[in-house]
This record gives structure tokens, sequence and C-alpha cells, in this order.
């Protein structure tokens, strides 16, 4: 069973955030991923652009970060524990920004980055913006496949 820790810092959160720890289960499941045990933090643009400058060097906003548990080193599972596979963060004001500028609906573009993060944590990679082929493709169809939040 998997296992997703929800938290909040950021102000003003949309009532889909209560739905979305579910969801990212049901990605999850989707992948064939059992067992781990992972956190989905919200956040501002402020607080988004700290962690991406204090951990990546890089001081600038983004929609999502993903920090992977074991990157680089292979940490023993304990039977019967979760994975501690890492944590996604996600700054709710440019998932906003991006769904008006997209024109796409704010829970969809909020389903895309909890995709786009768990598949980060599962080892995938993208190089560019093609979205059809390789994980992004996948990110593409995993929406498509799992559907709304409700």
């Amino acid at each position: 069973m998997n296992n997703v820790e929800l938290l909040v810092e950021a102000e003003d959160v949309p009532p889909e955030i209560e739905l979305i720890a579910e969801y990212a289960e049901k990605i999850l499941k989707k992948i064939g991923v059992e067992d781990w045990q992972m956190g989905l933090l919200f956040t501002d643009d402020r607080g988004i652009r700290e962690y991406n400058r204090r951990w990546r060097g890089m001081d600038k906003t983004t929609d999502v970060l993903s920090f992977v548990q074991d990157e680089g080193e292979e940490i023993p599972l304990v039977p019967g524990v979760p994975k501690e596979a890492g944590d996604i963060i996600i700054s709710i004001e440019t998932v906003k920004a991006h769904a008006g500028e997209w024109n796409t609906p704010f829970e969809e573009e909020l389903r895309r980055v909890v995709v786009h993060g768990i598949l980060h944590l599962k080892g995938m990679d993208h190089h560019g913006d093609d979205y059809g082929e390789g994980m992004l493709k996948l990110q593409e169809d995993l929406l498509a496949d799992a559907g709304s939040l409700r």
C-alpha cells in the first residue's frame, strides 16, 4: 500500500488539493508502484524559489520539483516498511499561472505536475519538451487514463 503525505505551506489553497493525495495513489498504482511513502508539499512561488535555490542552485521559480530520496545511493528496503521515495514540491501560484497561460483548467494542470513529479521519483527523465515520446508522452497518457480528481 502506498502512502502519500500532503503538506501545505501556501495560503489560499484551492479545494482540489484535498483530493490530490488519492489521485497520486491512483497514478502510483497505474505505473505499478507499491509500498511507497512520498510527500506532496504545496507552496507558493517564493517558497518553491527558495527550495530551488537551496537544493538545486537555481534562483528561479518553477511549477514542480522532485527530490528522490535514494538518488545516487541504494537504500535497503525493510520488509513491511514502505520505500521512502522522496518528495514533490508544487507551487500553486505557478500552476495557476500556467493554467491561464496555456488555457488549461487549473485541476488538469495540477494533475499534470503531480504525475510529472511522480515519474521523476520513479527515476524517469526527459530532455526537452517533446510530449510525443518518452516520459512526457507517458505523463499525458496517464492524465488521459486516470481521469479527473472527482
